[in-house]
């Protein structure tokens, strides 16, 4: 039971959180929600993959440490005349058992939770509901296929083990002399300097890559993120030892109380964990990086709907076409849901400049659609219009370089408001590029309207399919459009059709997606960090048996043995949770000041980043409790604990 324990509860949990999270992915009533549902399919599936992938190394760990636990045992069946492969069918047939039992209580769970789920997605969609436990045979099937080939994978590696060990292996392995080997202090130091330096390189080059707009970007995040890990492993390999040779050094210290024992006791797991409790970091770091991103991404990508979709109905061509061009396309829609307002304008072309511009009066048209209130400007300003916060410095640096432009011999001035930043959608329908120059009608009338847009507010809001029964509108041969006298058709015509009510739908899809797949994700990896290190406390527990039984006869008190055992796994299980948390603090941070003005819910950032660190902190809380007390049932006596 004692080794068994935490297996099983990987197990269970993993089994679970695969099962309800693939059952989401596969509900009906959640892919019905919108068009785009199966993208959340599509991440939970790959996830599963790379999940089962990851799992079945943690099962074979485990699996392993069950042998090491029971190699005496082992050797006394075939000391008594059973053959190597009875031993080892007797095991696989054990551990299938517990396998097969963990999975169907997983998924008895997981179906409970599946529901919960459901009621989030629910929730998100603002749809009404009611808990319900719908049993998914699809998800059922999947998990198990997924969950064989994990368990599969560490059963082949168990049987390969049992069938190549000596009885003399398995009867005196665990009794072999431990040597305690550190590398020098001084390389020590320089390897720890240099982790650090790693790190602040790839956080250097991760805030670079954020100012990158093309692919080149993905190679700096990826260079950011391989220094990153690579330091936080090293760096949890040398600060542990680091620290036990500071403490060796100290004899005030060393010598005092029960503290040498205790020394004795960290440098032994140091040596034989260190490696473990470094992969450990790395993992965790993952996790809580993952689960973070994923929440504030989602939750940030739903508050910011209203500025990815401020209008009711838009059509936008790329095209130099006639305004009275747009009146079928405004009859098409009115015929379906009521234009209460509407507006067809144009994106002049700038000459010499890589920026378009807006006429006052259409501009202030669209604000009184929004709900803002009109702009006024003299004959001879202008402003700029930007809601897209990466170009906001560039933008005012140029204004202060440049206050004044000249349109056909006409000099402007910039306005005493050179910005406004309200929402108006500034990558299609007022802009291309995420800005656009608002200039006097006058001076507007004189530029070339190279681009058309139409904007309209619907009664209602209008209806999702509005979107599609458009497109195939303009598509159908049905809508003849004019061009202005003496343009020309370019050689490829953009069109792009928003309607509001399928923008939300499935900009909740995005952020579902986002969410989910990253909670399950971290959830599962976080899951599997705390099982490896428990299972690498527990496969020290013998020895550490024999250790405080030695203590205890030389007359240290019940507490203090207690004590010891506390200090020692909270010590432990805090020296790869270090660095993971004080790199989520560094990223929630670095997210806040580099994105909180572009998230137009206030403390957002902040919020999910205190989540994050609570719901992993229960976690890795519960492995931590659960393997004190199985520590502490094995080690002390009755009346220690």
């Amino acid at each position: 039971m004692r080794d068994y324990i935490i297996y099983f509860v990987t197990l269970t949990l993993t089994a679970a959180l695969m099962y309800s999270f693939l059952a989401l992915g596969f509900s009906p009533d959640i892919l019905a929600m919108t068009e785009n549902m199966s993208m959340l399919t599509t991440g939970i599936l790959i996830l599963s993959v790379l999940i089962a992938f990851m799992s079945s190394f943690v099962i074979g760990y485990a699996i392993r440490f069950m042998l090491g636990q029971r190699k005496k045992e082992f050797a006394a069946y075939e000391l008594m005349g059973m053959e190597v492969k009875t031993v080892r069918n007797l095991f696989l047939v054990e551990n299938g058992i517990i396998g097969g039992v963990a999975f169907l209580l997983g998924t008895l769970v997981g179906t409970g939770l599946s529901g919960l789920l459901n009621q989030v997605v629910q929730n998100i969609f603002e749809i009404p509901h009611t808990y319900r436990v719908l049993f998914s045979f699809r998800a059922w099937g999947m998990t198990l296929f997924f969950f064989i080939l994990m368990y599969g994978f560490g059963m082949f590696r168990a049987a390969k083990v049992i069938r190549r060990q000596k009885v003399i292996d398995l009867l005196y392995d665990n009794q072999k002399n431990e040597e305690i080997r550190f590398q020098s202090l001084h390389r020590s130091v320089l390897t720890g300097l240099l982790s650090v330096a790693a790190m602040i390189a790839g956080v250097i080059l991760l805030e670079k890559g954020l100012h990158i707009q093309t692919n080149e970007a993905l190679l700096y995040f990826g260079g950011a993120c391989l220094l990153i890990l690579v330091g936080v492993y090293e760096l949890h390999r040398n600060i542990p030892v680091l620290l036990y040779q500071f403490a060796k050094r100290n004899p005030h210290r060393k010598y005092r109380e029960e503290n040498l024992f205790f020394l004795g006791q960290i440098g032994r797991r140091i040596q034989s964990s260190g490696r473990t409790m470094a992969v450990v970091a790395i993992l965790l770091t993952i996790s809580l990086a993952t689960m973070f991103l994923g929440l504030t991404m989602g939750a940030g990508y739903k508050a910011n709907m209203e500025a990815y979709y401020p209008y009711d109905a838009g059509v936008a061509i790329d095209a130099p076409l006639t305004k009275n061009s747009m009146d079928s396309v405004l009859s098409f829609v009115d015929e379906r849901c009521k234009v209460e307002d509407s507006v067809t304008y144009y994106l002049y072309a700038v000459p010499d400049e890589a920026i378009e511009a807006l006429s006052l009066s259409d501009y202030n048209h669209l604000r009184e659609i929004l709900g803002l209130s009109p702009v006024s400007i003299n004959n001879n300003e202008f402003f700029v219009h930007c809601d897209t916060w990466n170009y906001m410095d560039d933008i005012r640096q140029r204004l202060e370089q440049q206050p004044e432009i000249t349109l056909n011999g006409q000099t402007l001035t910039v306005a005493e408001t050179p910005i406004l930043t309200e929402p108006m959608e500034q990558y299609q329908m007022a802009g291309t590029n995420g800005y656009v120059l608002v200039l006097p009608d006058e001076a507007a009338s004189q530029l070339s309207g190279e681009k058309i847009r139409l904007v309209m507010k619907l009664e209602g809001g209008g209806y999702p399919e509005l979107r599609s029964e458009l497109r195939q509108f303009l598509n159908s041969g049905k809508w003849l459009p004019d061009i202005q006298p003496g343009q020309e058709l370019p050689e490829r015509v953009t069109m792009g059709v928003t309607v509001k009510a399928w923008g939300v739908a499935n900009s909740l899809t995005g952020f579902t997606t986002l969410s989910f797949c990253g909670l399950y994700l971290s959830i599962i990896f976080i899951i599997l960090s705390c099982s490896v290190l428990a299972f690498e406390q527990l496969s020290a527990i013998d020895k550490n048996q024999k250790n405080y039984a030695v203590i205890d006869r030389l007359g240290v008190s019940a507490q203090k043995q207690a004590s010891l055992v506390r200090k020692e796994l909270s010590t432990v299980f805090l020296i790869p949770l270090f660095f993971p948390i004080v790199l989520t603090i560094l990223l929630v941070v670095g997210t806040q000041f580099i994105f909180g003005e572009a998230i137009l819910q206030a403390g957002l950032v902040l919020f999910y980043g205190v989540i994050t660190i609570l719901l992993f902190c229960a976690i890795y809380l519960t492995y931590f409790g659960a393997t004190m007390f199985l520590f502490k049932k094995v080690i002390l006596r009755p009346e220690m604990r």
